[in-house]
């Protein structure tokens, strides 16, 4: 088994400790986390944690000496093999002002299974640890073919297999925990495909840093191959890291798509991929010490299995690193709440609203974890930082909807703005940024409102509805209710920011919100652009969230065939809907000559590009009437619809709009466009 040692005092003692304890520490060989900069002896920071989860240790040291980095410490815990040892040292100042440390090490000292000291208990501390203390169990298997240690490794790889030679449209799912060998099962996989002829494989994830431990598998298996720092190459035959954003939209050909940590990416994107590609396989962690998100196996798996009912899903059990039933592994789950389930929900009586800061919420652990494990089921990418987020950070609030005692809805509210004016200043000018007053800064650097930071706002940072009880108006209701809460904080504006798609977009305007910005980039996480959005909480502001809006409207129009030109469909077309042109003021006249261009290109009497702008035109009046209903003319058939959307609105190249649609030339894309316009314009 896997065992775990605290020790919490002050820093002086609690090197002592470390180094009274660890005599032969540098021949028992042993990896050391943390964020001061003064020693030799550091290995790992916040910085470059990640690239050690691909590893395999024996002893952890890990240090909390001003901050007590969750996600890192979560994440390494995962690279000890059985037998291996993780000392935290923690200082006992950061214990009184973080409720996040307290709680944790509150949960170690109720572990029977963690060694926990203080110094003020003046206990004796624990015994001297050398390479023998250090236990050396063998978790090693009996081997199984393509090098499998596991036979259910094994079994994962044959139906890996099989998805490249069987039918297409039947893609695999594979799940497990951490320390199962999933991703080496991906790669051993890779390894069989590679060494056949002419085989193209692409692998993707929400980042490069996911698949640290698949490409270090195939140097192991194929030393033989050609090495670079995305793609291995043997003979004919390659596998490639394709980022998500390039994959949607340059569509690139494959004779397998694997997907790996398949439950950090959009659900938007899955689909995406989904339809695109005939033969994929998705590979994610369901408790991720990294972080979690259950809507791929909530949402996702489900709508696979509809569409394509010849779908496999196989779920590994058996560890590899340790054994069955680790403790460490155990207490990592149940101490930062990543295995936390969530309860059933129904909607019978009354709906009441709390309104809690997180440092109330430790007294409630169980109240604690069903509210993460919503936050966990709703988000693609929940944290072991989000918990600590949600303890400690003083300018947090939590917005319950409750039904008795049951929890049907969570909102996060986290309070910005108000700061003096010189600090404004330096962040206009770039001489600094600060932390947590992302609403005004982005306003500010972005939008050019320079006032933005003399307001005060509560962005809400998350908002989840219990998945038993979506689709009945309860999400309205809530942010109903955080704007209630922050008008009693005295704030002037309530904001969000998030991965900009349709669905959310529509939810945010229809509460009253208006856009402000969209990003230029699309997120890493998200695989989206991010939007923010603004409602005014009292007439006297209304001004300056209406000029904000106004002048996003005004250069959605010139950026919309610019830096926009690849945006959604759906999220396009919402966009022109809401945003309509303000200089497009069509008199009775302009609109006959308009609608007479129309019928010449659709009739093939006059070029594309003389009729181009009418095209437009006509485009941006038709989306705004009341005839147009995009759940109506949004489909995956009408590309017609979609090609004329790239071209007269984006301004895509012709190459583009070729690859994306997979058209043969410029004649069948015209064709389909003329198509469109006399279905829907003659």
């Amino acid at each position: 088994m896997r065992s775990m040692v605290a020790f919490v005092g002050d820093p002086d003692w609690l090197k002592q400790q470390l180094n009274d304890c660890l005599p032969e520490s540098q021949s028992c060989g042993h990896l050391l986390f943390s964020e001061q900069e003064n020693s030799d002896e550091i290995t790992v920071n916040g910085k470059n944690y990640r690239q050690y989860l691909g590893t395999e240790q024996k002893l952890i040291i890990f240090q909390a000496f001003d901050d007590f980095n969750v996600d890192a410490f979560a994440a390494l815990s995962g690279t000890i093999v059985a037998g291996g040892l993780l000392i935290l040292a923690i200082e006992q100042s950061l214990l009184n002002n973080s409720s996040l440390a307290h709680y944790f090490i509150d949960k170690a000292q109720a572990d029977p299974n963690v060694h926990v000291f203080k110094q003020t208990d003046n206990k004796t501390v624990y015994p001297q640890l050398t390479n023998s203390s250090i236990e050396q169990t063998d978790v090693s298997r009996s081997s199984f073919a393509y090098s499998c240690k596991t036979a259910e490794q094994q079994s994962a790889v044959k139906k890996i297999l099989h998805v490249v030679t069987g039918h297409r449209n039947r893609p695999l799912v594979l799940t497990a925990d951490r320390g199962r060998g999933k991703s080496t099962a991906l790669a051993l996989a890779a390894v069989e495909l590679l060494k056949q002829d002419n085989k193209q494989l692409i692998i993707t994830a929400p980042h490069s840093d996911n698949l640290a431990i698949f490409f270090k598998q195939l140097e192991l298996s194929l030393p033989q191959a050609n090495f670079t720092k995305q793609s291995v190459a043997l003979g004919s035959s390659t596998v490639k890291f394709i980022p998500l954003d390039v994959l949607v939209k340059e569509n690139p050909a494959c004779h397998l798509l694997m997907v790996d940590e398949a439950a950090g990416v959009p659900l938007p994107i899955l689909r995406t991929l989904l339809s695109k590609y005939h033969r994929q396989v998705f590979v994610s962690t369901i408790h991720g010490y990294e972080g979690a998100g259950r809507g791929f196996s909530t949402k996702f798996i489900k709508e696979m299995q509809q569409s394509k009912p010849q779908s496999q899903h196989l779920h590994i059990k058996a560890p590899i690193r340790w054994a069955d039933g680790d403790h460490l592994e155990r207490f990592i789950f149940d101490s930062l709440l990543l295995a936390a389930t969530l309860p059933k929900a129904s909607l019978s009586t009354a709906i009441e609203y709390v309104d809690i800061t997180g440092k109330e919420l430790v007294n409630d652990p169980a109240l604690l974890t069903t509210i993460f494990a919503l936050l966990v089921t709703a988000h693609y990418q929940t944290k072991p930082s989000d918990l600590k987020m949600l303890l400690d950070n003083q300018q947090v609030r939590l917005v319950l909807q409750m039904q008795g005692k049951q929890l049907l809805g969570v909102a996060l509210l986290l309070a910005e703005g108000g700061i003096e004016q010189q600090l404004s200043a330096d962040i206009k000018q770039s001489l600094r940024r600060i932390k947590g007053h992302f609403s005004p800064q982005s306003l500010l650097v972005h939008c050019g409102a320079e006032q933005a930071f003399k307001y005060k706002y509560q962005r809400v940072v998350r908002i989840a509805i219990h998945p038993e009880v979506q689709q009945l108006g309860l999400g309205h209701k809530l942010i109903k209710q955080c704007k209630l809460i922050a008008c009693e904080q005295g704030s002037d504006f309530i904001t969000s920011s998030f991965g900009a798609n349709a669905q959310l977009l529509n939810f945010w305007l229809a509460n009253d919100f208006k856009l402000t910005r969209i990003g230029f980039s699309k997120d890493k996480a998200s695989g989206e652009h991010s939007a923010l959005v603004i409602h005014s909480l009292n007439n006297k502001n209304e001004l300056f969230a209406n000029s904000l809006a106004e002048n996003f409207s005004l250069d959605f129009h010139y950026l919309m065939s610019d830096e926009y030109k690849y945006l959604a469909t759906d999220l396009m077309l919402l966009l022109l809907q809401q945003l309509p042109d303000p200089y497009l003021t069509l008199n009775h006249q302009q609109a006959h000559v308009d609608q007479e261009t129309v019928l010449d290109f659709a009739n093939g009497y006059r070029v594309f590009s003389s009729c181009a702008p009418a095209l437009r035109r006509k485009f941006i009046t038709w989306v705004n009437t009341d005839k147009v209903s995009l759940t109506d003319t949004l489909s995956d058939t009408d590309v017609g619809l979609m090609v004329m959307l790239r071209k007269v609105i984006q301004q895509q190249s012709w190459s583009d709009i070729y690859q994306e649609f997979n058209l043969t030339g410029k004649k069948q894309t015209l064709q389909l466009m003329k198509e469109f316009a006399l279905h829907s314009w003659s």
